[in-house]
């Protein structure tokens, strides 16, 4: 049999709520930066992707 190509795949776990509130943070941050606003939807996705 052929070797599995994922035998040596390391599987990342889910960030932790401090993980996620920092990247959400930095790109609307980033955002910011450009001059743009963040919508009211984004807003509302990223404090429900902070609180899964």
């Amino acid at each position: 049999m052929i070797d599995d190509p994922f035998k040596n795949y390391i599987k990342e776990t889910e960030p932790d709520k401090r993980a996620k509130s920092y990247a959400w943070q930095t790109a609307i941050g980033l955002q910011a930066v450009d001059g743009l606003k963040t919508s009211d939807y984004l807003q509302r996705t990223a404090v429900k992707n902070k609180e899964l």
